[in-house]
Order: C-alpha cells, then structure tokens, then sequence
C-alpha cells in the first residue's frame, strides 16, 4: 500500500500566498529566500494602507449620512430653498373727491446678460450679428436715454452675467426694449434670453410738487419717511409674508413664482387736490415775488373744520429720486410755531366782546401811537387818538389790544386763547408738528400780557390760526381740525368714516358774527388788509407782521408776515390763514406780502367751490354788461410793491411818486397796503401833496392830498 503524502493546511499565511503569486526567479538573480520576504512585507504594508484608507472613507461617509451637521444642512438651505419676504402693496392716499394723491406702481428694471451675447454662434451665417453688444445697445438707447457707446461699453464685458441697464422704466418704455430686443433675436438666436425686466413697486404722486411736503414720501424698504405717508405708515403698508422658496437639484423653482400679500388699506383725506394745487401756486408766487425763505397756506372748511389744502414751498418733486433732501419735507405750516403778530387782536377783541366789557363802539384811548407799561414803552405802527374797538382791529392798534387784555386779565385772556386752540394740539396727529407755547395766567407779567395781545412772546402755527379764524366763521363754535376722512380696504369698502366733531364753543353766535363784521372793516378803504380783497365777495380778516424770533434774540431784518381771513364773510365758507416768512423784497408788511396770496386763493377756491360772487360787490371796471364777475389773477407786482413808482430807501422806508393830477381815488389804490395814513382836503383832482414826492416816509405817517 503507497504511503499518503502529509495534508498541507487548509490555510495559507498572507505572506505565503503573496510568495505564492510571485514571478519565479530569473538565472543569475538573488536567492529566492532573501527577496521573495522582503517584497511580500511591502504589499503587506501597502495593502493595510489602503484598508485603513477605506475604513476612514466608510467613517467619515457614515457620520455624514448618519449624524446631523449644522453647517451641512445651511448650505443646503441655501442651494434648495430661500426665505423670502412679501411686501402688501402700499395703499392709495385720494382726495375727498377720490382723486388720486399718492399710490404704487410697478417700475421695471432693465437686466441683460452679456455672457450671452459673447457666445459664440452654434452655426454662422451671414444674417448674425457681427457684435451682438454694440446692436442691442444702438437699439436700446434711445428707449432708456443713454448714450450708446456707455452702454456697448457695459454688455462687452463677457464676465458678467448680469447687468442692469435702466430702472424705474414705466410699462410701455419697458415693453418697447422688449419688442426690440426680439426683433434683433430673429436675426441672432443669441439675442434670445439676454434681456429680462424686473418689476419693482414703486410710489407714484400725480401732483408731483403739490402737497408733497404734506404727503411726504416712502423710502426703498416701503416705510413712509415723512409727512402723511409716515404718520399714516400702519393703515397704508401692506401685510408682510414670509415663505420659503423651493429649488431641485438643478436649481429650477420649485414654488410658484409670486405669492401676493394682503395689501393695505386707502386712505381718504379731507385735501381736494384742486383748491390744493391754487394754494400752491399762490404760495411760490409770493414767495418768488417777495424774495421769502419760505411761504405756506391752510384752507380750512368752516362749517365742518376739514383742511381742504395745506400747501409749503419750496417744495420738490417726490417722483425724482435722484437728489431728495429730507428737509425739503418739512410741513412750515405745521411745524412751525411763529410768533404771530397782530393776527392775535381778533381773539382778544371777541373775547372781551363776549365778556361784556366793550361794544363795537366802545372807545378806547390809544395814547397817539406810544403807552408805557411798567418800564416798557409800546408802540403802534399806525398812532392814532381815541378808536372804537373796530378801530383798535382795523388799524391794528397794539396799544388798544394790550388795553383789551388789561379789561379781560391773565386769567380770561390766556383762556379764552387756549379755547381758540392755542398752545393746544390740533389733533391732526402731523409728523413733527408743535402746539406752540403761551405763558401761564400765574407767572404772566403786565408787559408779557400786553405783548401776547397783539401777538409777540407768545408762538402758533398756521394751522392753529386757520382753525381759530374759522371758529369765529363757525358762529363761535370750534370745529375738531380733521384732515382723514375714510379709511377703505383694497376692495373699495368703507372700513371707518370720521364725521366732523365739535371741540367745544368759545363765543355766542352774536359775538362771532361781530367779530366777522369788525374784521370786514381791515379790507374795506383805509384798513391793513385792501390786498386781500377779493372781486364779488366781502372778506373779513386781519394783517399781521412780527419780527422773526432767532437763536433766543429778535432777527434786525427778518419778519413774518401774515393775513387770516373769512369768505364769504357774510356767510364764511373758507378760512384761510398766509404766512411769508422772511421776505427780502419791497415792504415786509402782512397785508402787502400775504394779502394777495389770500386773495388769489380764495378767489379761484370759491370758483372751484361753486360759491357764486354777489355782481352788487363787483368792481365796476371787471364787469361787462350781461356778464357774472370771473375772479381774476392778480399781477405779479402787487406782492412786492403797490404801484411800480414807489422806491425804497436802504432803511426800509418808501418814497411816493407825485401823485398829482390823480383822482382821489387813483391816489387812495396807489397809497393802499402802504400803512401810510392819508387825509384828503377839497375835491377834484390832487394838487398838492405834502409831504412832497419823494419824502421818506415809515408806515404811519400822514399823507394830506390837497384836491381842487
């Protein structure tokens, strides 16, 4: 029987099989057992290399699947999804009469890609376009108002993939970049997809300058910055959502493209855009004319104390982003708190009226144009004798206001002026806006009462004064100042309505009504205020002149003056309240600088209105026989002098020309809103005039006219 050769192992080491696998050794070489070891243990090193390799791949694979990573899943976020947030559209602000002051629309911005246009073509032909940049910007510049070379010189740079051209383009401009863009597309495919729009909510004001520093404006995050679109910001701006924007894996949208907010609500104001846009107009002429630092008006409704206008210049166009300053939003009428001179005298008067202690007639001695109170002398600018209270408003007596005041005491005169809405907030809630300031009854000195009479040391806006000026218009009761009207939503529905609200009664309907026929008196022949006439109707209203308070000290050269008034005043419609600030040109006096603008308002306001002139009131020169008066626009001069021949002297003085060979009519229009007082002896013609042509006179002084 044959002997079994020994069983190997079922196993080999490594090693062996490694050795197992090499090459057999060449003649001549090295003996198997020296190398054959040694290039084993080198696999074996390498192959273990490798296997910790794979072992710390696999580990490092499977924290990653297996175990959260914060800084993974915000790069995910940011490849799959966005956050985006969704403004509401912004609401309309109209007028009473649904006219639009302020809305949104859509502006579009003009993209392009020039890594588009630099592509080079899939199959040349002859029709392509030998420099696609150079033709779409020939093309596109005179739909944007660019220079063409400006814009080849933008899409020749094949880096970019996005470059906007234009913004704030309207839909029609927009629409025609589009349609030639895609009639170059037709001759070079590379056209196609390089020119995208982007829409952009944008406010838009219709009346551009006008109302604007009362609307204000919105800033680039939709918050309003100023005026009624920033105290107004929660009714007007939109809802706010939020949602997530989802892409796939090639980065293609997966939600849909816009998500609508709930937009905000309409705001309709007591402003008709019309009156506002006479308001305007009548301001910046008299302040172009006057050389002022500012001019602004408030119409008010009497009956119901809505504004119907609030109008500031200088002013500036909100839809011109490029160069808005701020400060040029600044609401004067509002936020100004002036000292407002004689225009006080009316309160005081209505309140010593309703008091009991003086009649229209009553007679008050005005000390011949000085009075001394405590150590203070006070002047008039117009010394007169014995006046009537009449008198004391129409030529404007300081001395016959403080003796008022004196009759009434601290206590009464200081109330009756808060209840007038002095030192008192309207209530209209404007950005910025002051109450003005007043002393109080206790603390108050004899001098400091004297003073606030006629409208010095005491400050309010022209706001305050409209309001205060209507209420004597209103039969004594004083309207709560209402410039919202409705609030709606975007569906048209009326949300909430504000009906006109009495504050309170100040005077008797038989004082106010006095007090109107007293004020008639200042426009009528000899008063302050013949400039604020207007044609057809009776005005009922007072001048005022104050030295402009600056930096703690009265200004040497600056005034403010000011005319408030009533028409109809048989029937006040309209209270109206002027104010010129600093004016540098001509006489300075309230009824020569703010007296016309008055008149040029009221005169077109009543027009719009429909409030028919009376033909019996008329001038006879402006009305043809058959024919209804048309109110007429005053000339620019007669802001800034009365006739052309009147000169001034450095100091502020005027000199008159000869007024000889004059009726005496033609005498008194061309010495009215002079302050000069005149006295005329015989008729006929002027003879003489004393004193002689070309005197310096100061307003005050008497002029005799010898007629014959």
């Amino acid at each position: 029987m044959s002997r079994r050769p020994p069983r190997r192992r079922a196993g080999l080491s490594f090693s062996r099989l490694v050795e197992s696998l090499l090459p057999p050794r060449k003649e001549g070489g090295a003996a198997d057992t020296l190398l054959r070891p040694r290039s084993a243990h080198r696999i074996t090193a390498l192959g273990g290399v490798i296997g910790a390799g794979f072992v710390v791949v696999v580990g490092r694979a499977s924290g990653l699947m297996l175990l959260p990573d914060p800084l993974l899943e915000a790069k995910a976020k940011v490849q799959f999804e966005e956050a985006v947030e969704v403004q509401g559209r912004r609401g309309d602000l109209l007028d009473r009469n649904g006219q639009i002051l302020a809305t949104t629309v859509e502006l579009y911005a003009l993209h392009v890609d020039p890594a588009r246009l630099a592509e080079a073509p899939e199959k040349p032909t002859d029709e392509q376009l030998p420099d696609p940049a150079r033709a779409l910007a020939d093309a596109l510049a005179p739909i944007v108002g660019q220079p063409a070379d400006a814009l080849a010189a933008r899409l020749s740079n094949p880096d970019r993939r996005d470059v906007r051209l234009a913004k704030d383009l309207t839909p029609d401009v927009a629409a025609s970049a589009q349609a030639a863009v895609a009639k170059l597309a037709r001759q070079d495919k590379r056209m196609r997809g390089a020119l995208w729009t982007r829409a952009t909510p944008s406010r838009f004001y219709p009346g551009r300058e006008d109302a604007s520093v009362l609307l204000g404006l919105v800033g680039h995050n939709g918050v309003g910055q100023a005026g009624l679109e920033r105290a107004l910001d929660r009714e007007l701006r939109g809802a706010t959502y939020k949602y997530v924007l989802w892409r796939d894996r090639k980065g293609r949208q997966v939600t849909p493209d816009r998500i609508h907010a709930e937009a905000g609500r309409t705001v309709v104001l007591t402003l008709d855009r019309a009156v506002q846009h006479v308001a305007e107009q009548a301001v910046e002429r008299a302040r172009a004319v006057t050389g002022a630092m500012y001019a602004y008006a408030v119409v008010v409704d009497v009956p119901t104390g809505e504004i119907l206008a609030i109008a500031n210049r200088p002013a500036q166009n909100p839809n011109d982003s490029n160069g808005l300053r701020i400060d040029s939003f600044t609401n004067h009428a509002a936020m100004d708190a002036i000292e407002p001179g004689s225009v006080f005298k009316p309160f005081v008067a209505a309140a010593a009226l309703e008091e009991g202690l003086v009649e229209p007639e009553t007679i008050i001695d005005c000390e011949g144009g000085a009075w001394l109170v405590g150590r203070k002398v006070i002047h008039d600018d117009h010394p007169k004798g014995d006046l009537d209270v009449t008198g004391v408003i129409k030529y404007s007596s300081n001395i016959g206001a403080a003796k008022l005041a004196f009759k009434l005491g601290p206590d009464k005169t200081l109330a009756y002026l808060r209840d007038f809405g002095f030192a008192r907030w309207t209530g209209l809630n404007l950005p910025g806006e002051t109450r003005g300031t007043m002393r109080g009854a206790d603390d108050i000195k004899p001098i400091e009462l004297a003073t606030t009479s006629y409208g010095h040391g005491v400050t309010a806006t022209a706001v305050q004064l409209a309001a205060a000026i209507a209420t004597l218009g209103n039969g004594g009761v004083r309207m709560q100042p209402r410039i919202l009207k409705e609030l709606r939503d975007r569906h048209g529905t009326v949300l909430e309505r504000y009906a006109p609200e009495i504050d309170r009664r100040v005077v008797s309907e038989d004082v106010a009504r006095r007090m109107v026929e007293m004020m008639v008196t200042v426009t009528e022949t000899g008063g302050t205020g013949t400039r604020a006439r207007v044609d057809g109707h009776r005005v009922a209203g007072k001048t005022g002149t104050a030295w402009k308070h600056i930096d703690g000290g009265y200004s040497a050269t600056d005034r403010i003056g000011s005319f408030v008034g009533l028409v109809p005043a048989d029937n006040p419609r309209l209270a109206i309240a002027v104010v010129v600030d600093s004016p540098t040109i001509g006489i300075k006096y309230g009824g020569v600088v703010a007296g016309p603008a008055f008149s040029e308002i009221a005169t077109e306001s009543l027009r719009l209105l429909g409030v028919a002139p009376d033909p019996t009131l008329a001038e006879p020169s402006k009305v043809k026989p058959g024919k209804t008066p048309q109110p007429t626009e005053p000339p620019a001069d007669v802001y800034a002098q009365v006739m052309r021949d009147i000169t001034w002297t450095p100091d502020g003085r005027m000199r008159l020309p000869p007024l000889t060979g004059l009726s005496l009519r033609d005498a008194l229009q061309t010495i009215e809103g002079t302050g000069l007082a005149v006295r005329a002896q015989g008729s006929g013609r002027v003879a003489e005039q004393d004193p002689a042509p070309g005197t310096p006179l100061s307003p005050g002084a008497t002029v005799t006219v010898t007629l014959r």
